[in-house]
């Protein structure tokens, strides 16, 4: 399947589920506190790690008429960052990271070797401007010469030649000599070109030339990976080599894989469906589109820009009231085949029956797992590879609907995976974020409290039972800490050797937490609640403003007698 084929799949698809494997999550693991700091957390790692494996083009689109769903897969397509500068200076890999991707089969020679470059847009638009610059003046070149006077005549009495030293690079100049004066000779039109690795003999051929064969021009050029030193008879057919060249560029990057991602987005805005990462979010964020705003709210707000609705299906499986009842299993694998084998369970009502078919690329053979009730589970599956995963997110979302429409009584049909918009009033389809109204756009996050973002609103949730325990001894270990809070039993999340998160299990405990606190005569350490802990931040970046914004202190008066 060929980019536009795919991109044709892309436009005709109601919804895209990407999976990515990356060469890290986090630099420093901890758990999070707040969706600013999960934020400023994850952002870090996306700026420091790299995506090695990306599949955005595991789709599926909704047959109406027959009322199936067809999914097609991409395979995963391995894709390495085309800017080795930037992957020198900022790629770091997790070595648990890369450990985990050897034993499930990842293969690191491919992705080396067959591996796909994209740009973000602002490299694109700066990698046109440069090209654009140089056909502008190879453009200028040509009008310019073809408005000169021609040169004198020359003639073709060749030069004295220049003395080459023994070796392997006399033999390939003498043969280049012989290949030019054949040419020469001979009545052709045709440019001559002469296959050259070389850099070092190409521009001693092109000095030799200069000098030997002044009636002539030379040029250098790649086709298809290889080099070549192209000999003309005419300056023109050189500026017309490098445009030909220059406009190859232009062209290549249109088949950028980045391009192609971003394409969809002006054509096409259903919604985006991910098992739960976030990180992900932020990866193909910074990968494909741009560097990660600073705050949460401007990264929401560029994320609705691309992404107008997305589903998490881990969220929609634990918190939807249709589905919450029927206890799945938490990891991608264990959550697909428990999906597939509910469809098949006798239910009232029974969910919206489905039938799949999976379109491979050449080289890939993705099944779709064969789940039968009293049956065993394949064993045999392509887990942590993108492209499946993806796909496995695909059929997860698929049977979810399934159940809540089935439940509903709502037929497909009436089912509009497009964004919200104003319909007739007679027309009887709902959207996602009609039919979903707390589940679109809301994405669970991984050790971190609250452990749900709201793309699109404001994120609230109860930190009342949250306590930052900061400036006891570096040398307390877990049981001094939970000593101090004995007989609660609270959890901990650390900062550093000195700070943590004191976490009660209930409100009862966190009304003891504070009357303990009031008990203690010298405290070796500072409790705050989490609203004194963001009401001591602001007020310190307050002070720090001010203090910021007064003139420099003059120097002091010397005493005088």
């Amino acid at each position: 399947m060929s980019p536009s084929e795919v991109l044709e799949e892309v436009r005709q698809a109601e919804f895209v589920a990407f999976d990515l494997e990356l060469t890290g999550l986090h630099v420093k693991n901890e758990r999070f506190i707040g969706v600013e700091r999960c934020y400023t957390a994850h952002r870090e790692g996306a700026q420091t790690f790299l995506p090695v494996q990306a599949d955005g083009w595991a789709l599926c689109s909704a047959a109406r008429p027959a009322e199936e769903l067809r999914a097609i897969d991409s395979g995963g397509e391995k894709m390495r960052e085309d800017r080795p500068l930037q992957l020198s200076k900022q790629g770091r890999y997790s070595a648990a990271t890369m450990v985990f991707l050897d034993e499930n089969g990842f293969n690191f020679n491919d992705w080396v070797r067959y591996g796909l470059g994209w740009l973000r847009p602002a490299e694109e638009e700066e990698k046109r401007r440069s090209i654009q610059q140089r056909i502008d003046e190879v453009t200028r070149l040509q009008r310019a010469a073809q408005c000169a006077a021609p040169p004198p005549s020359q003639g073709t009495e060749e030069q004295p030649a220049l003395e080459i030293p023994e070796g392997a690079d006399r033999a390939v100049i003498d043969s280049c000599r012989r290949q030019v004066r054949e040419w020469l000779e001979s009545t052709t039109d045709s440019p001559l070109e002469i296959p050259m690795e070389n850099a070092f003999q190409r521009l001693l051929m092109h000095t030799i030339i200069a000098q030997e064969f002044p009636s002539v021009y030379s040029h250098s050029a790649r086709r298809d990976g290889e080099r070549f030193l192209c000999v003309y008879k005419s300056q023109a057919e050189v500026y017309e080599e490098q445009l030909r060249a220059l406009q190859g560029e232009m062209d290549a990057l249109d088949a950028e894989v980045g391009d192609e991602t971003r394409t969809r987005h002006r054509d096409w805005s259903g919604p985006d469906d991910v098992y739960p990462c976030f990180y992900d979010f932020l990866h193909l964020y910074q990968s494909f589109y741009a560097d990660l705003p600073e705050s949460i709210q401007e990264f929401k707000a560029s994320w609705l820009q691309l992404f107008p609705q997305t589903l998490d299906t881990k969220f929609l499986a634990e918190a939807h009231e249709l589905l919450v009842g029927l206890q799945p299993p938490a990891n991608l694998k264990g959550l697909c085949d428990f999906m597939m084998q509910a469809s098949k369970t006798d239910s009232t009502p029974e969910p919206l029956p489905v039938t799949f078919e999976v379109n491979n690329l050449t080289g890939v053979e993705y099944r779709l797992p064969n789940v039968v009730p009293g049956e065993a589970l394949l064993e045999e599956d392509g887990s942590h590879e993108a492209g499946y995963d993806a796909l496995m997110t695909s059929l997860v979302l698929v049977h979810q609907l399934s159940h809540i429409l089935g439940k509903k009584r709502i037929p497909w049909s009436q089912l509009d995976f497009a964004p919200l918009r104003k319909r007739h009033a007679n027309d009887p389809r709902r959207s996602l974020t009609e039919m979903l109204p707390l589940s679109v756009n809301r994405i669970r996050l991984v050790k971190a409290q609250p452990n749900v973002i709201n793309l699109s609103g404001r994120d609230e949730a109860d930190m009342s039972r949250h306590f930052l325990m900061s400036g006891y001894p570096a040398s307390w270990k877990k049981w001094d800490l939970m000593k101090v809070w004995s007989p609660l039993w609270v959890g901990l999340s650390y900062i550093d050797d000195t700070s943590c998160w004191v976490i009660a299990r209930n409100e009862a405990d966190a009304i003891s937490i504070q009357k303990i606190y009031k008990m203690i005569e010298e405290p070796s350490f500072k409790l705050m609640s989490y609203e004194e802990h963001k009401a001591a931040e602001a007020d310190c970046l307050q002070t720090h403003e001010l203090w910021s914004g007064l003139p420099e202190p003059e120097e002091e008066p010397k005493a005088m007698c």
